[in-house]
């Protein structure tokens, strides 16, 4: 048990790192990046951390920072003297060079409205180091650069105020996860220390309703049925699951944390098809749909593989990065918290058109995670938000029509503050229901909660 402790604190010491840019109450993703430019033969190269845009206000200034990690930070290679952020506004025909200004370490740079049209923007960085070195972000650097799309022409809503005590029950409950390591229990560590108590790092729901849970103290898979009773389990091949997504043919991917991150990807039966490496350093987040997909900042999705068995280098990674996710489908959706406060919410419709909206938040709420956001046959979408204020925190399930008006809201408890994949404790299994995971006594529940 000791042993797990430790590698509990490990794990939240490198989420700590990994995310600095970001959660804190639910608030706006951030993730850790590693350069592909070649380290110098003085030292090793800092790790960046960046949280890039996914949706920003039309022709209105936009704000970015970074800031880099280096386990030996006295290295001349690890020190950065300086940065400068290259911008495109779209339909221009060479790169703006915008100064960064160092703020204890983090640097700071304003894109100005006039680099900021309707269509949106791309941008890359550059890091000088103290030894002469330069580290390019992404490591495509002008090649794939980062794509900013804006929320001009989305229609504007307003969400009605609500009561933080009036929160939605479930429906029921999908699954009980009792702590232990026998069949359907699963292992918790960390009680009584300051590091907090851990438990399975994610779930996700297969085409038959099934449900796998990532036990990775007990270092398995377990899959339950529809009906939440235990069916089978299958070993982890691997240390540190962060996240896992289950394909359409039952496979399952599971991503690590870690610099030297990987994904490993494992037949029903549990024999293992691919091993992957994560060539951009720690992840968030993990996806399906055409091919599996990990968040390495808050709008790069990147892929691992050709195909299934057949890894992608970190090269060809960052070169093939997207800024959603594609479903299985191929549809995508995504929302961002504006510089305003407001939270622009994109979808793709089924005849392949945008949908959209912006939406004011009641005073005093602010946005936090983006859990999903997920089309519907209809042309609308489900929208899973976290919000808070200074005392509370929940998730706001919203239902938006093919117009982007709000069809109806509900306001769901806080999920678990045990599972290490914050934006997988809720998941969406159809039309008329969500999964989330809450903490329980000593354990875990999945709860099902109706969409309106």
């Amino acid at each position: 048990m000791g042993s797990h402790r430790a590698h509990a604190g490990a794990r939240r010491r490198l989420v700590a790192a990994g995310l600095a840019v970001g959660l804190l109450a639910g608030a706006a993703l951030g993730a850790s990046l590693l350069s592909g430019a070649a380290p110098p033969a003085a030292g090793p190269l800092p790790l960046v951390l960046h949280a890039a845009p996914a949706l920003v206000t039309a022709e209105a200034p936009v704000d970015l920072s970074v800031a880099t990690f280096c386990e030996t930070p006295e290295a001349p290679s690890c020190a950065v003297a300086g940065a400068s952020l290259l911008v495109r506004a779209s339909g221009a025909a060479g790169w703006a060079v915008v100064g960064g200004r160092s703020d204890e370490g983090v640097y700071r740079f304003r894109v100005p409205a006039e680099l900021v049209p309707s269509e949106g923007f791309s941008y890359w960085i550059r890091l000088f180091t103290r030894d002469g070195g330069t580290v390019v972000y992404p490591p495509s650097g002008a090649d794939a650069p980062i794509r900013v799309v804006t929320a001009s022409g989305l229609p504007r809503r307003s969400l009605a105020a609500f009561d933080w005590n009036d929160r939605a029950a479930p429906v029921g409950t999908a699954l009980r996860l009792p702590e232990g390591q026998g069949p359907g229990q699963v292992g918790f560590v960390g009680r009584g220390t300051e590091e907090g108590v851990a438990g399975p790092s994610s779930f996700d729901i297969a085409g038959d309703g099934s449900i796998l849970v990532a036990d990775w103290v007990g270092r398995r898979i377990e899959r339950f049925g529809p009906d939440g009773r235990f069916r089978s389990e299958v070993p982890l091949p691997l240390d540190r699951p962060v996240d896992l997504v289950v394909g359409g043919d039952g496979s399952v991917v599971v991503s690590t944390l870690g610099a030297d991150a990987e994904a490993v990807e494992i037949a029903a039966d549990g024999h293992v098809l691919g091993r992957y490496p994560i060539g951009y350093g720690v992840t968030a987040r993990i996806a399906g749909g055409d091919v599996p997909r990990v968040l390495v900042g808050n709008a790069q999705w990147v892929p691992l593989r050709a195909a299934v068995g057949v890894p992608l280098s970190a090269e060809v990674q960052g070169r093939a990065q997207t800024t959603t996710a594609p479903l299985a489908d191929g549809s995508v959706g995504l929302s961002e918290e504006l510089a305003d406060g407001s939270v622009a919410a994109v979808w793709t419709r089924p005849d392949g058109s945008r949908g959209g909206v912006v939406l004011w938040l009641p005073r005093g709420i602010r946005a936090g995670s983006d859990f999903l956001v997920r089309p519907l046959p209809d042309g609308g979408a489900v929208v899973a938000r976290g919000l808070w204020d200074d005392t509370h925190f929940g998730v706001g399930l919203i239902r938006l029509g093919a117009t982007g008006r709000v069809l109806s809201f509900s306001l769901l408890p806080a999920p678990s503050y045990r599972m290490d994949a914050r934006y997988s404790t809720v998941r969406y299994r159809n039309p008329r229901e969500v999964l989330m995971a809450v903490d329980h006594g000593t354990g875990i529940r999945i709860d099902r909660f109706e969409v309106r």
